[in-house]
C-alpha cells in the first residue's frame, strides 16, 4: 500500500485502542468542551495585597533554593550593598556583570563592590574590540564584542527585571541595549533587585503589561526571557543539574 506525503496513516485504530484500554466502546464523536478560554475567571478574580505577594514570591522562591531579602526603601542603598558584598565574599565573586539600570545605579552598588575589590562591568552596548590583531580577527572569540568577552569573565550578573510573579516566583526580563540577556544568562550566580510594586500574582497580568500598546512586532524587545530559580536541567535518566543552562544560584531583593 502506497502512502503520500503528509498522509495520516492508522490514526482511526490507533486511537480506538487507546479507547479500549481506557474501557471506552468507541472513540467519542464530539472534541471535550473548552470552557475556559486561557486562566478561568476565577483564577483572574484573585486579589493579593502587596504583603501576600511579596510573601508568595519568597514561599516559592526560597523552595527553588533561592534566597530573598526585603528591605525597606530608606534602607535600600546601605543594605543590599552590605548583602551584596556578604555574597560576593562567601562565593568568591571577584567581576560582577551589571545592567545599565537607573534603579541599579542608584544604589551606589558598584561603589559598595569596588570597596569589596570586586571589578563590576556595567552593559553598555558597544561594536567589537579596540586594539585587535589580523591573528585575532581570524578567531571566533575575537570577532565577539569586547564586553561579551568581559562578561563572560564575570561569576554574577545584576539585573532589574520588569515583574515578578508571586505564584511561580518567575522574574520576567525583557532585553535592549543597555540590559543584556547575557547578564542573566553566562554568570554562575544571578542577583536580582526589584521594587515590591513589580510583583504581579499571575504570569498572565505581567504579560498583559508587555504587550500592552504594542500592535506591531518591532514594538517588542528582541526577547523576554522568564527566570524560575536555578537554572536545571536532566537528561533521559533524570538525573539533575543545576546551572547547565543559566545561574546556578540566585537572590532576589525586594525593595518596600
Amino acid at each position: 500500500m502506497s502512502i503520500n506525503p503528509g498522509q495520516i496513516h492508522g490514526r482511526d485504530a490507533f486511537i480506538a485502542n487507546i479507547s479500549s484500554r481506557l474501557g471506552r466502546q468507541a472513540p467519542s464523536s464530539t472534541p471535550p468542551e473548552r470552557p475556559f478560554r486561557g486562566a478561568p475567571d476565577f483564577y483572574k478574580q484573585i486579589e493579593r495585597t502587596t504583603d501576600e505577594k511579596i510573601e508568595l514570591f519568597i514561599q516559592n522562591w526560597t523552595a527553588l533554593t533561592g534566597k530573598v531579602l526585603v528591605v525597606e526603601e530608606a534602607e535600600a542603598k546601605e543594605s543590599i550593598g552590605a548583602w551584596l558584598k556578604e555574597v560576593a565574599a562567601e562565593l568568591g565573586v571577584t567581576h560582577v556583570s551589571r545592567w545599565e539600570h537607573d534603579g541599579l545605579i542608584g544604589l551606589g552598588l558598584d561603589e559598595a563592590l569596588a570597596e569589596a575589590g570586586v571589578e563590576v562591568v556595567p552593559w553598555k552596548a558597544t561594536d567589537g574590540a579596540d586594539g585587535e590583531t589580523a591573528a585575532d580577527a581570524s578567531s571566533n572569540w575575537a570577532k565577539r564584542s569586547e564586553l561579551l568577552k568581559r562578561t563572560e569573565r564575570c561569576q554574577l550578573g545584576i539585573i532589574w527585571p520588569d515583574y515578578a510573579v508571586a505564584n511561580t516566583s518567575t522574574l520576567m526580563l525583557q532585553c535592549s541595549p543597555q540590559r543584556g540577556r547575557s547578564v542573566s544568562l553566562l554568570t554562575d550566580i544571578l542577583f536580582a533587585v526589584f521594587r515590591a510594586d513589580q510583583l504581579v500574582t499571575r504570569m498572565g497580568e505581567g504579560f498583559s503589561s508587555i504587550t500592552q500598546g504594542k500592535s506591531d512586532g518591532s514594538h517588542y524587545a528582541s526577547s523576554l526571557n522568564l527566570i524560575t530559580g536555578p537554572s536545571r536541567s536532566a537528561d533521559i535518566e533524570n538525573d539533575l543539574t543545576i546551572g547547565i543552562h543559566g545561574p546556578g544560584k540566585v537572590y532576589a531583593v525586594i525593595i518596600k
